[in-house]
């Protein structure tokens, strides 16, 4: 079911939808009452006795994607409560950057605070600021530059690992992966591989645990199943474990190096504690791994729906990586089109929702939001909004082709959300998963193996494919003699082994 605007709601959202078409912010007199502005909307499909619950039947992304087609803001009522679903990207970017007092983190805290602690996702304010000072420095040029000759070099270590000719639950394979790069790349650590796969095995049910929180009744407490409390306790000792294994980058600019410094500094007063140093690594697996897991997952899903897609990525992988050239020192440049698949993969299937909560009564785009809302910004609806994107429910990384893509769309492109709280290892996500996408698709095709099945995209705390079981066929073109990290300089791979 698509919901349809009422003529009324057309009305109320008149102003407001102008203005997005235009790029530009509401204006302030859109309504008779531009000081108190105007009440949000009822969500078409609202039932007198079960609210907007039957829209739920198709799952959470269907109304999510209809939300976003039938107004810029609406209500929709789950009794006993009732979540103010923003889905228009200038006014998402108002609530995250401009007007961020008005709007507290209470619902993230209580969705990721039993699993990661007092980490970035939980902070708030001055601890948030002092704690992401801390960590920047492993986000900038230099420290990325030189981890992608290891990104290449971990997925590489993967691949020999890769069964070959058997069906693979892709999201678990990629999840295996992307642990793989955040231990030995972000953390200059290492991890058994049986650690690695069991962090895999419980992504989903610590995400789907976080997800229940984040959107259950505020008048809940914030419950743990029992495997939950197992996996959360579990995952405290390997974050124990990382922390022991750790050998510091040279510049110690890892994030564990920065973290380390600032729990034992060689002068002064320790900044954090070794309990904030564990919430941290957790806070950094959950947020890394997952996210470049399902991104991962995804293009290859994509890739293989479209063989012409499929093989210029293809030819751009084989130019680093089965050319027997040296690797460049900026790989990411040279792989122009796989940064786009990428960036296309992170618009089709983003972060679901962001939830936010109001901390005093507030107008946004005209609308008021009363004290205590529960707002859930809407990026699913956002990254398909018809007004930005052409043809928004198709995959097309050519979208991104000229240079203008994303300061245009600005806005209606929200991967990382946005503000005080944009995620800060952003930058090493963009490097991390075109290298290991490349990195594979130089020596892989993959191929669903039951080509007939859809395959469904589920919400949790990102987007991921329910049952995406895929086939890895060697390519004839891959020479097997040379790793992918060969061709880089000895110490751009120092690291843990």
């Amino acid at each position: 079911m698509v919901m349809e605007r009422s003529a009324t709601d057309a009305t109320d959202c008149a102003a407001t939808e102008a203005a997005r078409t235009a790029g530009g912010r509401c204006p302030a007199d859109a309504t008779a009452t531009p000081a108190a502005g105007r009440d949000v909307p009822y969500a078409p499909g609202h039932h007198r006795l079960l609210g907007h619950l039957p829209l739920l039947r198709h799952g959470m992304l269907p109304m999510l994607r209809d939300a976003g087609s039938a107004g810029p803001v609406l209500k929709l009522q789950f009794r006993p409560g009732t979540k103010y679903v923003v889905s228009d990207g200038q006014l998402a970017h108002e609530i995250l950057a401009d007007k961020t007092n008005a709007f507290g983190r209470e619902r993230m805290a209580r969705g990721f605070r039993p699993v990661t602690g007092d980490g970035l996702f939980t902070l708030d304010g001055t601890a948030h600021r002092e704690r992401r000072k801390i960590v920047t420095p492993a986000f900038t040029r230099s420290p990325l530059t030189a981890a992608a000759p290891l990104i290449c070099q971990v997925t590489s270590d993967f691949a020999e690992r890769w069964p070959q000719q058997t069906a693979l639950e892709l999201d678990h394979e990629m999840l295996k992966l992307s642990v793989d790069i955040a231990v030995r790349c972000l953390f200059r650590s290492e991890a058994p591989p049986d650690t690695v796969s069991w962090l895999a095995t419980k992504a989903f049910t610590l995400s789907r645990g976080i997800l229940l929180r984040m959107t259950a009744p505020l008048w809940l407490p914030p419950l743990r199943t029992p495997s939950g409390w197992r996996a959360t306790r579990t995952l405290r000792g390997v974050a124990e474990n990382l922390s022991a294994r750790h050998v510091a980058a040279d510049c110690r600019n890892d994030v564990l190096s920065l973290l380390d410094d600032a729990a034992c500094p060689v002068q002064g007063t320790p900044t954090l504690t070794r309990k904030a140093v564990i919430d941290e690594l957790i806070t950094f697996l959950a947020a890394n791994s997952d996210a470049t897991a399902m991104t991962l997952a995804w293009a290859w899903h994509e890739l293989a729906r479209n063989r012409d897609l499929e093989q210029a990525v293809q030819r751009e992988a084989d130019a680093l990586f089965n050319s027997g050239r040296p690797l460049p020192e900026k790989i990411v440049e040279h792989l122009p089109l796989t940064s786009r698949v990428i960036k296309e993969v992170m618009r089709f299937y983003p972060i679901p929702v962001v939830a936010r909560n109001t901390v005093r009564e507030v107008t946004v785009g005209g609308f008021r939001l009363p004290r205590g809302a529960e707002v859930l910004l809407n990026l699913y609806g956002i990254h398909r909004d018809p007004t930005v994107y052409d043809h928004p429910d198709v995959f097309d990384p050519h979208r991104w082709a000229d240079d203008e893509a994303l300061t245009t769309r600005g806005n209606a492109y929200l991967p990382f959300s946005a503000g005080a709280h944009r995620c800060v290892g952003a930058p090493f996500a963009a490097i991390s998963a075109p290298v290991a996408l490349a990195a594979l698709a130089a020596r892989f095709e993959l191929r669903p193996t039951h080509p007939d099945r859809p395959v469904q995209a589920v919400a949790g705390v990102v987007t991921r494919p329910k049952r995406l079981l895929m086939t890895a066929t060697p390519r004839a073109g891959f020479n097997a003699r040379q790793r992918v990290s060969d061709s880089a300089p000895e110490q751009d791979l120092a690291g843990p082994r």
